[in-house]
């Protein structure tokens, strides 16, 4: 178990060119990363439920031209001929 994650760290210190910096760089450098990390995931889990329903409201308009006929849209989308793509 000691030598496999012994490996993992030389992969991805290697990987991300991490060994030819100083211990304190490279925990720079993994702050940041894990720090863009985050904000990134936060971004998605909060902000793209709400940008979903945005594009199926986008959709139902260009394609029908209406707004509000949601109903129009689903059926589309749940209907037979469509799933057997």
């Amino acid at each position: 178990m000691r030598e496999y994650l012994w490996r993992q760290r030389v992969k991805f210190e290697s990987t991300l060119a991490l060994t030819m910096l100083e211990p304190w760089e490279k925990l720079l450098c993994l702050i940041i990363i894990s720090t863009l990390t985050l904000l990134v995931v936060t971004g998605l889990f909060s902000y793209l439920p709400q940008h979903v329903v945005e594009m199926q409201h986008r959709a139902t308009y260009y394609l029908w031209g209406q707004e509000g006929e949601e109903r129009l849209f689903r059926q589309w989308v749940e209907s037979p001929s469509l799933k057997e793509l």
